[in-house]
């Protein structure tokens, strides 16, 4: 037997998790641009503001990932069932909405503006630098909104180097930009040339909607709306959810360790936060290659390209992240130092929280991995229920800690990770014994339950191709195939392998095959890696399509 090896998911993935993660990078240039700029040019005050009016932004990303990261998902699985119909369906849908929405909180927020800044901030230094900079940001609500959810769409279209090329180029124009705008209006300037930096982003990203690659067309948006609208906010709500419910909880954190801890416990915890905001820069790279990659496999139920996925991010997680935790454990002074800590004695009180706080950063990484597992395997109440029960964990531990042993508070953290780890455990065995024929931990299915699938992993030399050839012969036997079908399709198979081939130029590569029996039809999908090909000719097939993504050339084969 031929079995699936994990070349061609490897391949992909380093293809989605470079631009992923440069994407995050080129993001927080832009962030910390802001900063640097505001603080030296305006002051302490100023930059004070912009951090006061944080959640408000944080809010507009909630409207993006709610609509945006959720159709998105739900196009990744229509474009891995190859239903075009659908694909185009949801994408006008869900265009249709980030447009209504990002118009609607613009004007909300403008509207309330001195209410909404009374709300966030009551120091009279700072609330006229916060509602300055609100009142532009807030005209800026629809540029961040569409831009943040077309940003999924593409990237889940097979095109992430082009979402980093268009969040790099914003956040290049931000710089100058910045510069001259707070020079000539203040805090003003700098909400500006933010807006500006999304409608620089939004401008080059669109251009892919230009290309013959491109899945998604508008169409009529009015046909099953409802239905789609639904399923859309179904899909986004955890990962909404999930963002939310990290702002409220790093405000309870903050609330408790304040009053059990004092000033220095607030710093402590600010070093520990952007420990875990640097481990995002790789988990949020993860997750958009899990719900991207991961959709379109799991729409094809390409269940065991699901498994290597899952096995090969969940390593790259674990040994990053082991790298992070192994120098924080010997150099935790030097990580404090890099936020500020100068003074002897908090240094020396900084060490011994950071190592313990960093023994989180596994466990609590892992359970995201499985959060966006779930997700894409449509068991989004279990994701629900992860989301809120990774960050509510974490604050009823720091609760009781702080009520039985205050002293020993920074071990709250890694303890609510573990248990979390165990609970989870134990829900996915529940849900494999009730269910059967799924795994008892990722709850990835074994097979598909709907239709008989076989997929390979062929070797580029003649020989492996005809191995494959014979082995999917008998599978499409031992499933009563008619002879027809099997000569028809093992034909359009062999085609499309050998015209792969000869483009490897006899590198020692693999392609990946993976095949399906859904009624009378026989569908195959064929993936090779490099650069982009022109697809065979090959006369027989029902229907034939062609697809570059995530650096690979993909075939789908109707016969």
């Amino acid at each position: 037997m031929i079995r699936r090896n994990s070349f061609i998911l490897s391949k992909a993935l380093r293809n989605f998790l470079s631009a992923s993660i440069m994407t995050s990078l080129a993001g927080q240039l832009a962030t910390t641009t802001d900063a640097v700029i505001v603080s030296h040019m305006i002051g302490p005050d100023a930059l004070s503001a912009i951090n006061v009016v944080m959640p408000l932004t944080m809010l507009f990303s909630c409207a993006s990932i709610l609509i945006g990261l959720g159709a998105s998902v739900l196009a990744a699985r229509a474009i891995g069932q190859h239903d075009k119909e659908r694909v185009n369906r949801i994408f006008t849908t869900a265009l249709m909405l980030l447009a209504i929405s990002g118009i609607a909180i613009s004007l909300i927020t403008s509207i309330n503006c001195p209410a909404i800044v009374e709300a966030l901030c009551d120091n009279a230094r700072i609330t006229p630098y916060a509602t300055d900079y609100t009142e532009i940001i807030a005209g800026g609500a629809l540029f961040l909104i569409l831009s943040n959810g077309i940003n999924y769409f593409v990237s889940t279209d097979g095109s992430p180097g082009l979402v980093t090329k268009g969040v790099l180029a914003g956040a290049i124009a931000n710089i100058p930009l910045d510069i001259i705008l707070v020079e000539q209006m203040g805090i003003s300037g700098s909400a500006a040339a933010t807006i500006v930096n999304y409608i620089v982003t939004l401008t080059v990203v669109s251009t892919h909607f230009f290309r013959n690659s491109c899945s998604y067309s508008i169409i009529n948006p009015f046909k099953g709306m409802g239905g789609y609208i639904a399923r859309n906010i179904y899909e986004g709500l955890p990962l909404m959810l999930g963002n939310l419910l990290l702002g409220f909880a790093v405000f309870a954190i903050n609330s408790m360790i304040l009053s059990a801890a004092g000033a220095d416990g607030i710093y402590i915890w600010t070093i520990c936060l952007q420990l875990l905001m640097i481990t995002f820069i790789v988990l949020n790279g993860v997750g958009n290659a899990m719900l991207s990659v991961g959709g379109v496999l799991a729409g094809e139920k390409d269940f065991r390209g699901v498994r290597i996925m899952t096995m090969l991010l969940t390593k790259l997680v674990c040994s990053t992240l082991a790298l992070l935790v192994i120098a924080v454990l010997i150099f935790p002074e030097m990580l404090a130092a890099a936020f500020g800590a100068g003074n002897e004695d908090i240094s020396g009180g900084i060490a011994a929280p950071l190592r313990i706080f960093s023994l989180l950063l596994i466990p609590f990484a892992v359970t995201l991995v499985m959060r966006f597992l779930f997700q894409i395997l449509e068991y989004r109440i279990l994701s629900l229920v992860l989301s809120a029960g990774q960050l509510a964990g974490i604050i009823a531990c720091l609760w009781i800690f702080i009520s039985v042993s205050p002293e020993n508070l920074w071990w709250s953290f890694p303890v609510s990770a573990f248990i979390l780890i165990v609970l989870q455990i134990a829900s996915t065995a529940f849900l494999s014994r009730k269910k059967g024929g799924i795994s008892p931990i990722t709850l990835i299915p074994k097979e598909s339950v709907e239709h008989a699938t076989v997929s390979y992993s062929v070797a580029n030399c003649r020989e492996s191709i005809a191995r494959m050839l014979d082995e999917t012969r008998q599978f499409l036997h031992k499933h009563r195939v008619p002879q027809e079908k099997i000569s028809g399709s093992t034909s359009c198979c062999s085609i499309a392998l050998h015209h792969f081939a000869a483009e490897m130029k006899g590198k020692k590569e693999f392609m990946d095959v993976h095949i399906r029996i859904i009624g009378e039809e026989i569908h195959t999908v064929l993936r090779k890696a490099g650069q982009k090909t022109e697809p065979p000719r090959i006369d027989g097939a029902a229907a034939i399509e062609h697809k570059y993504m995530y650096g690979q050339n993909v075939l789908f084969i109707r016969s």
